[in-house]
C-alpha cells in the first residue's frame, strides 16, 4: 500500500469525525473528536516518517 494513500484516508477519517461530530451530534464530543483526530495525526505522521529512506552521505 502506499503511504500517500495512507496519509490521504487519514486526512479523509479526520474530515469525518470532525463532520459527524457537528452535524449528529451538534458538538457535544468535542473532546474524543479531538483525541481521535490526534491519535490519527500521530498515527499518519508514523507512516510517513517511517517512509523515509535514510539520507546516505
Amino acid at each position: 500500500m502506499k503511504y500517500t494513500l495512507v496519509l490521504f484516508i487519514s486526512v479523509c477519517l479526520m474530515q469525518v469525525i470532525i463532520l459527524t461530530n457537528i452535524t449528529l451530534f451538534d458538538g457535544q464530543l468535542n473532546g474524543i473528536t479531538m483525541w481521535l483526530c490526534t491519535a490519527i495525526f500521530i498515527f499518519s505522521a508514523t507512516v510517513f516518517g517511517l517512509s523515509r529512506k535514510p539520507v546516505m552521505d
